[in-house]
């Protein structure tokens, strides 16, 4: 007599199946989209520090004037664009933050030390958007962890059998 039991193949249960899809899925898509945001403050910082020695490698004061106007963006732009009342479709053209340009646009006393201070705050203010990233990141690496194992308990609940 030919035993069943021994020629049932094992069954290929489709909650177990699922959560080995979520066992190994969600931290792979948790860290793929962590690693979008993360190099974010580092890159702004570059963009922001090569604006700001543009001003002291200028070769003309003309040129200077033109690389510190340039910190702001179009002004021109964004008033037309204001006036028209279109704020939210125009591209914001500044090098640097509002506040970082103000520091070399509008303070007093030689431009070296200008550029300096604007350096500083700069990099204070990527210090926070950075802090604010790593945050971020965590709590979607938090949320994202506590949905996997709900999901996965949800999945292996009671058995049909």
């Amino acid at each position: 007599m030919v035993d069943k039991a021994a020629n049932k193949a094992p069954k290929l249960s489709s909650a177990r199946l699922g959560f080995m899809l979520c066992a190994f899925l969600l931290p792979g898509l948790i860290g793929t989209f962590a690693s979008f945001s993360i190099p974010a403050p580092l890159v702004d910082e570059i963009r922001q520090e090569q604006a700001l020695q543009a001003v002291l490698t200028a070769p003309t004061p003309a040129a200077q004037a033109a690389a510190i106007a340039a910190l702001s963006g179009n002004e021109a732009q964004t008033a037309m664009a204001t006036q028209a009342g279109m704020t939210q479709d125009v591209p914001d053209t500044a090098l640097v933050d509002p506040d970082t340009a103000a520091i070399v646009q509008n303070g007093t006393g030689p431009i070296a030390e200008r550029v300096a201070a604007a350096e500083a705050n700069m990099r204070a203010e990527v210090m926070a958007q950075a802090r604010a990233e790593a945050y971020r990141i965590r709590l979607m690496v938090i949320t994202m962890t506590v949905l996997g194992a709900v999901f996965g308990v949800f999945l292996m609940g009671p058995d049909k059998e």
